[in-house]
């Protein structure tokens, strides 16, 4: 029974194989086929749905418990953020009923979303508003933000007039007690106006969590984002108050393994008063100074208690790697700046802080969802790990950079040998200009 459990921890591709291999082994590992199951979009889902509500139960079989479920609202091949498909009517039905099914007994729920924002808190919203009594670790993936979050469920309440499964007050979430890993992937741009739904969200959905990672998908907002991480994070007394800006290319500016450094002496005479207005309207915060000090925590907090608090990770969002320069929009979000003091809040900090070092390019996604929540299931650290950033090849920047000429442009042939005559990009404009359509 043990290799049945272990087996079938790759997503459900062994529960169905072990389904096939005759009735003496479909009957053994029956209880163990949907231990880990991973959903790619919606017509997969809305299958699964309706074969978990039409078929009866099997007679002399027990029922199969859903333990880690992987939930994506696009299958892999359309898994990119950015390309709008419309988003089926019945699709959060869908969710929500497949959820209800497995609530009971889910340990881990991962949800990626990778429709526009408003069709992503949407879909989000439902699997956020069941009761889940045994949820350890929840992952939740979309480009909205918390606030439209909060927003799409109060608007699917007043449609249905429904109440959040197990609750009776006028929380907006359902309290999952036994909840201690949370892994917000999205947006964070709304914490220049207000916290309040990230306070609410992590507040009332996981009372009792530990391990907090957010990994920020978009750059608007970071400024405000350091400040608060910087902030909450000294009077949690995880780091440092005074944080050192250094030199982003150093060798431990992304590495959040080195201890804290010293202050030097004439900080003590240094005065540098506190904001007396919230500081959504007026910031002290100002990254282009060789030393930053916390701001005071005027907000909602958006990290749980320091005493409870094991471990936050965070991870910012990519920045372009090419000479491509805007000054209406770097300037305005302060990329390079914001990025220094990412890395400086890093050397600053304890063990409890986790900085993970942002992706050269692209956001985190599918691909990278899928490996941290199975790793999850086997017992490796996933999300949680300490990660260094992959250098870019020079090659592929000055590519980016300075792009080469039709002639030097690769071949179109897609075989791999052959005498058939290649043909260059230059080749094929020129085709494409003689077609009666140009």
């Amino acid at each position: 029974m043990l290799i049945f459990e272990f087996a079938c921890t790759d997503g459900g591709s062994a529960g169905r194989s072990l389904a096939l291999v005759s009735r003496t082994v479909r009957e053994l590992s029956y209880p163990y086929q949907w231990n880990s199951l991973a959903i790619y979009g919606y017509e997969q889902a809305a299958t699964f749905a309706k074969l978990l509500y039409s078929q009866p139960l099997a007679p002399r079989l027990p029922n199969r418990p859903i333990l880690h479920l992987f939930v994506s609202s696009r299958p892999a091949k359309h898994a990119f953020d950015y390309v709008h498909f419309h988003m089926p009517n019945p699709w959060p039905g869908v969710v929500r009923s497949i959820l209800r099914h497995a609530a009971l007994t889910l340990k881990t729920l991962a949800m990626i979303s990778l429709e526009s924002p408003m069709d992503s808190a949407m879909l989000l919203s439902q699997a956020l508003s069941l009761h889940y009594p045994c949820l350890v670790e929840l992952t939740i993936r979309g480009r909205c933000t918390p606030e439209q979050l909060d927003q799409a469920k109060r608007n699917y309440d007043v449609v249905t007039a429904a109440i959040p499964d197990g609750e009776t007050s006028d929380a907006i979430w359902p309290s999952i007690p036994s909840l201690r890993r949370l892994h917000l992937i999205c947006a964070f741009n709304g914490l220049g106006r207000s916290t309040q739904a990230e306070h609410t969200l992590i507040s009332q959905l996981a009372p009792s969590l530990t391990h907090l990672r957010f990994t920020v998908l978009d750059l608007w907002g970071s400024k405000r984002i350091a400040e608060i991480v910087h902030a909450e994070c000294a009077q949690s007394g995880i780091m440092d108050p005074y944080i050192e800006l250094g030199d982003p290319s150093s060798a431990n500016a992304t590495s959040g393994t080195s201890t804290p450094r010293a202050h030097p002496a004439r900080l003590e005479n240094t005065c540098i008063p506190h904001s007396t207005t919230p500081l959504a309207i007026q910031s002290t915060f100002n990254p282009s100074g060789p030393l930053l000090k916390a701001s005071r925590v005027t907000w909602d907090r958006v990290l749980p208690p320091a005493g409870r608090l094991e471990l936050f990770a965070f991870q910012p969002p990519p920045v372009s790697n090419t000479d491509f320069y805007c000054s209406c929009c770097m300037d305005a979000r302060g990329d390079r700046d914001v990025m220094r003091v990412f890395e400086a809040l890093a050397r600053a900090s304890d063990g409890r802080f986790l900085y993970i070092p942002r992706r050269v390019r692209t956001v985190y996604g599918l691909e990278e969802a899928e490996a941290d929540w199975l790793d999850r299931m086997k017992g490796l650290q996933g999300c949680w790990a300490a990660r260094q950033e992959l250098p870019v090849p020079r090659a592929v920047v000055a590519a980016v950079v300075s792009p080469a000429s039709p002639a030097e442009q690769p071949v179109l042939d897609r075989r791999a040998s052959g005498k058939r005559k290649r043909l260059t990009l230059k080749s094929v404009v020129k085709r494409l200009q003689k077609a009666k359509f140009w």
